[in-house]
């Protein structure tokens, strides 16, 4: 009897035992899905790569800003760029490869030709993301431009949102974007390269090594194509980088370097003056003679 309550138990514990299971979020806002659900398509698909390769089940989920995702307290998750620039000690496990390589050229565009000082006092859209504010003034406009130059700032919940708010509604003017994202926009300048998304373990189920590398192999190995068009292997250098640019840039003046300056001895000694000819004294001017001979 005693041994059949104690199997009775020990199935019990069994079946109380959580089921093997993997977190997969996304946040990646810069990336041009076009649709919420074929974001969540994207997560969904690679969840089930994930599955495959780790046997385990694996539940994948789209988030609206980074702050939820790092509340649903995900085992892994794809991160925008810029917010995984200032979130460095997660651990990356591979950069997005977006438009043939692990970085993008932005630029600010307009709808309309002009140059930087045309765009005073006008709407200015952006993708909300990390740190939005040093995004546009540090990252974007090298601290050159003060914060009250554009009237005001429009944040879109994604990319696609933010350069219709320009080429379609016409209720901003200029936006932030991708070089080849922006179609039917004029370009203004060149704001640099941004990194594309990374893929990051956060949880604890990360701690778990042979985990990590199962998710990370099913992950290089993913070639779902779309607006994510593969990974490449993790790489710290873009986003370091950018995190760099997010900080105020105090710029001072450049001083060009003087030329040697070569002075000849003859310039800088005087010569004293000098008798060429030494003077010649009659010896009569050295002695007296006097009046009259004395006895």
């Amino acid at each position: 009897m005693k041994t059949l309550v104690l199997l009775c138990m020990l199935c019990g514990l069994a079946g109380a035992q959580p089921r093997d299971k993997l977190t997969l979020g996304i946040y990646a806002p810069s990336v041009e899905f076009g649709a919420a659900t074929a974001r969540l398509a994207y997560v969904k698909a690679l969840a089930a790569a994930i599955e495959q390769n780790t046997g385990m089940s694996v539940e994948a989920q789209s988030y609206a800003n980074i702050g939820a995702l790092v509340r649903a307290n995900v085992d892994f998750a794809i991160v925008d760029g810029p917010c995984y620039a200032t979130n460095l000690g997660w651990r990356l496990l591979a950069n997005a490869n977006v438009g043939g390589g692990t970085t993008r050229a932005w630029a600010l565009f307009a709808s309309a030709p002009g140059e930087l000082g045309s765009l005073k006092g006008k709407k200015l859209a952006y993708v909300a993301g990390c740190s939005d504010a040093a995004f546009v003034d540090h990252a974007m406009l090298e601290s050159e431009v003060e914060a009250n130059f554009f009237g005001a700032r429009v944040a879109k919940q994604d990319l696609t949102g933010a350069i219709a708010e320009v080429a379609s509604y016409r209720t901003a003017q200029a936006v932030f974007a991708p070089i080849g994202a922006a179609k039917g926009l004029t370009k203004i300048f060149d704001t640099g390269a941004v990194p594309n998304p990374a893929f990051v373990a956060i949880g604890a189920s990360t701690r778990v090594a042979a985990v990590v590398d199962k998710v990370a192999a099913a992950v290089l190995g993913y070639g779902g194509g779309g607006a994510i068009a593969g990974w490449a292997r993790p790489s710290r250098d873009p986003y370091t980088t950018f995190a760099g640019r997010l900080a105020k840039t105090v710029k001072a003046g450049v001083f060009a370097a003087p030329e040697p300056v070569r002075l000849d001895a003859k310039d800088v000694l005087l010569e004293p003056a000098t008798l060429r000819d030494p003077g010649v004294i009659d010896v009569r001017h050295h002695f007296v003679r006097t009046p009259g001979r004395m006895e």
